[in-house]
């Protein structure tokens, strides 16, 4: 292949998006975008979003950061797609929500060595609450009375804070929680789930303006997954629990 050939072909990862390529922001959540430490970004949504894009025939672009800049960055810009917000009520009027990808819980977690029974609400004020700066986790917290709340910018920071007895309750995303324990090299066991502070979609979204039609087709090609059993497929390598 010449060197003209090679510059001028299309890739799912090109750091500079190829002409025609869908433009997604990405929020770095693991274990639904997990930013790898060498090649492409990777994750429950990620690869939804790879399978859905290949029966499209579109390329990808994938550009990561944080959640909340993510969130930002697709308030401004009507050609890109979002992964995976939430559809708080302050954000709904913002966006379009073109599908569901998936159900989660945000939780509160606690650990057995240090509170080894199920923590309830009526607790929090009692005791040190972590959560990750700009997540959901943390937007649900500070709805809470009376309570201070102590952020990370990584929720493997607030895993480790947690075994360490730093923190005493962690409000995240069950399945994000076990992710970090994972990640963290600490036993899934030592989690003890609290109450649900939500359950609710993470969606597929977009700028209000994105093009009616190509919004149908990525409703149509999400769906059309989770029928023949793709979607469920893909999360189940994740060790994905469903709320």
């Amino acid at each position: 292949m010449s060197l003209r050939t090679l510059l001028l072909s299309c890739s799912f990862w090109l750091l500079v998006p190829c002409a025609g390529a869908v433009t997604v922001i990405a929020g770095q959540v693991p274990p639904y975008v997990i930013q790898s430490q060498q090649g492409a970004p990777s994750g429950m949504v990620i690869e939804v979003l790879e399978e859905a894009a290949r029966r499209l025939h579109e390329p990808l672009h994938i550009e990561l950061m944080p959640m909340a800049r993510a969130v930002e960055q697709a308030r401004y810009r009507a050609d890109v797609l979002l992964v995976p917000p939430v559809k708080s009520p302050q954000r709904a009027p913002r966006f379009l929500w073109i599908t569901p990808l998936l159900d989660e819980a945000f939780v509160l977690v606690t650990h057995r060595h240090h509170h080894p029974a199920p923590v309830t609400v009526g607790e929090l004020p009692s005791l040190s609450l972590g959560a990750m700066r700009g997540s959901y986790g943390h937007s649900l917290s500070r709805t809470l009375p009376e309570q201070r709340v102590e952020t990370v910018a990584e929720e493997l920071n607030n895993a480790n804070k947690l075994a360490r007895g730093r923190i005493q309750v962690w409000a995240v995303a069950w399945n994000t929680a076990r992710y970090a324990q994972r990640q963290a090299g600490l036993p899934l066991n030592d989690l003890v789930r609290g109450d649900t502070l939500q359950t609710t979609p993470l969606y597929l979204a977009a700028h209000p303006g994105f093009p009616p039609k190509e919004a149908a087709r990525w409703r149509q090609v999400i769906h059309e997954m989770r029928a023949d059993g793709t979607l469920a497929r893909i999360l189940k390598q994740y060790d994905y629990q469903t709320p």
